[in-house]
């Protein structure tokens, strides 16, 4: 080939990847899109970080309350006694951790088990041993402050602090009637809890029953001045819905059936 030909089909060359050079530096399009990785992603339903403590959950009331925060997905661990039944627990698939109400240690150690958000204590003596009542709400009250939480649910009853007003006169009144003691208990750890400074919900429950019917279970800002009732699905109802609600905080509330007031709807309901 002749070096003239040669030179100028070089400098064609040059011309052409300059110009194509020179119109993507001016073009304003974007650049076309890159390739992106596949990427597989699982969607998981996740429980809201932090499960529940509750004290007091083997039987009655307590029961009823860790079944209803099973049925809202929460974490929950139960503190028992070595010596207490446990199969209703081990049946709702909920943690169990062994301690004594009474035993300060142990219940510090209860905190220990898994990561908490809220504390609920149902804790309470019978029979005229009340001790727990006091000694064993004032140990969970100290160590739920000790292990940084701030929610906590009291479970009471009315005829504690300012509600025993409402109570019949026959329960009320006379220093040897037999609920004296039971309500004075309750109170000491109310005011125990109220001055504590964390953000705590009391419930105090009507009288509780076994079974019902369907009734019209309902928190009152103030106990009524009657007889009451409800049962203990519709309050463990109750008292595990106000872990979230935020309108309990630092509140006292009477736990009643709309439907069971009166001691004649409490006989014949």
């Amino acid at each position: 080939m002749h070096m003239a030909t040669l030179l100028r089909l070089m400098t064609a060359s040059l011309l052409a990847v300059f110009s194509t050079v020179a119109v993507a530096q001016d073009s304003t399009e974007p650049p076309p899109p890159k390739a992106s990785p596949i990427i597989s992603v699982m969607e998981e339903s996740l429980p809201r970080a932090g499960g529940i403590l509750v004290f007091g959950g083997t039987q009655g009331l307590g029961l009823e309350i860790v079944k209803h925060l099973v049925e809202r997905k929460e974490n929950v661990t139960v503190m028992v006694r070595a010596s207490s039944d446990t199969a209703a627990l081990k049946a709702l698939n909920v943690n169990v951790v062994t301690g004594d109400a009474l035993d300060a240690e142990s219940v510090k150690q209860a905190f220990t088990a898994a990561p908490f958000r809220a504390v609920i204590s149902t804790l309470g003596g019978r029979e005229g041993d009340y001790k727990v009542d006091v000694e064993g709400n004032k140990n969970v009250i100290d160590a739920t402050k000790n292990a940084g939480l701030d929610r906590i649910i009291l479970v009471t009853a009315i005829g504690a602090g300012d509600s025993n007003a409402g109570l019949p006169w026959y329960v009320r009144q006379g220093e040897g009637w037999f609920m004296k003691g039971y309500f004075a208990a309750k109170t000491t750890a109310e005011d125990y809890l109220k001055a504590s400074g964390l953000e705590y919900t009391i419930v105090r429950p009507g009288m509780l029953v076994k079974e019902g019917k369907p009734g019209e279970p309902m928190l009152f800002a103030v106990a009524p001045a009657a007889i009451t009732g409800i049962t203990r699905s519709d309050a463990g109802k109750l008292v595990a819905a106000a872990v979230e609600d935020k309108t309990t905080f630092n509140r006292v509330f009477a736990a009643v059936d709309n439907k069971r007031t009166g001691l004649w709807a409490l006989l014949t309901y």
